[in-house]
């Protein structure tokens, strides 16, 4: 009789330390996702070179980063003052190096090329790289011109929290079951 009792009482805590140490886990891991990253993927270098004044147009956009950056999500646009773009195509991306045609006939002016790409840790990186053609000074913000948006970033918080919160409900829910069914009947 003895032992029949202690089995429930053992499986309840053996239970309970299950679901503590998961929602532990659990806990861990929102935080470390959560936390902001300690080193991300960067540009090293761009031509042309942030605030550069060239002599004459440049025929593409060359952009450098650290690592390896992915196709999907790359985006790049090389805005005028009066917010045209002047990409002539889709930017061509070769393991870190990404270039982005641009159409000819770029008059002396100042010109900011906004780029956003998604890093190889699966982070989306971005920037801005003012520079001038002829003596125009280079043009640091476009009125008007739509800003880019993190949003991939912005939504992994929140899906890995609903995945934890899946977890650890149905691990609430399994130990409650488990409880219910081990808990010998009482007698009136």
């Amino acid at each position: 009789m003895t032992a029949a009792r202690l089995r429930p009482a053992r499986l309840r805590s053996a239970l309970s330390r299950i679901a503590l140490a998961s929602a532990g886990i659990a806990t861990l891991l929102v935080l470390a996702v959560a936390a902001p990253a300690s080193a991300h993927d960067e540009l090293l270098g761009s031509t042309p070179s942030a605030n550069e004044k060239l002599a004459g147009a440049p025929a593409s956009v060359v952009l450098t980063y650290s690592a390896a950056i992915m196709p999907e999500g790359a985006t790049v646009v090389v805005w005028d003052a009066d917010g045209k773009d002047w990409a002539a195509g889709d930017p061509v991306i070769d393991t870190n190096t990404l270039t982005l045609p641009l159409d000819s006939g770029m008059p002396d002016a100042g010109y900011l090329v906004e780029w956003r790409v998604v890093s190889s840790d699966g982070h989306p990186i971005s920037g801005k790289i003012p520079f001038a053609v002829g003596d125009a000074e280079p043009l640091q913000s476009v009125k008007g011109a739509p800003e880019a948006t993190d949003d991939a970033a912005s939504i992994v918080p929140l899906v890995v929290g609903v995945v934890v919160v899946v977890v650890v409900g149905v691990a609430v829910i399994a130990v409650v079951a488990v409880r219910r069914r081990a808990t010998p009947p009482t007698r009136d």
